[in-house]
């Protein structure tokens, strides 16, 4: 029987990562739960879903809210596509300057 040299808890946040990415789970919702995640991924404890959704947490993808659940509250980025995401800076800084620039002469109409 061959065996993984991958930790369950890291192929199940693998994979929870990459459903993140597909839209599966968007920002604001929920994860299923604990132990509906403990079916779906047929692991019997709940201490690999909680190692795989701390590794999530870590990564800022996800926050627990005690007594409501788990929500998404970051998309993993794209690996490999830095140009991409440099231009996706650079006019999100564009747009920033551009409103910190409305917002002062606002703020000097208003004086």
């Amino acid at each position: 029987m061959f065996m993984s040299a991958t930790p369950r808890y890291q192929e199940i946040a693998n994979d929870l990562r990459r459903r993140l990415a597909d839209g599966e789970f968007p920002v604001g919702s929920a994860l299923p739960g604990i132990s509906a995640l403990q079916e779906e991924y047929d692991v019997p404890g709940l201490n690999t879903i909680r190692q795989a959704e701390a590794i999530l947490q870590d990564e800022g993808l996800i926050a627990p809210e005690q007594g409501r659940g788990t929500f998404v509250t970051g998309l993993p980025q794209p690996v490999g596509n830095e140009h991409a995401l440099r231009k996706e800076l650079e006019e999100i800084k564009v747009a920033l300057t551009a409103a910190q620039s409305a917002l002062a002469r606002a703020l000097r109409h208003l004086k």
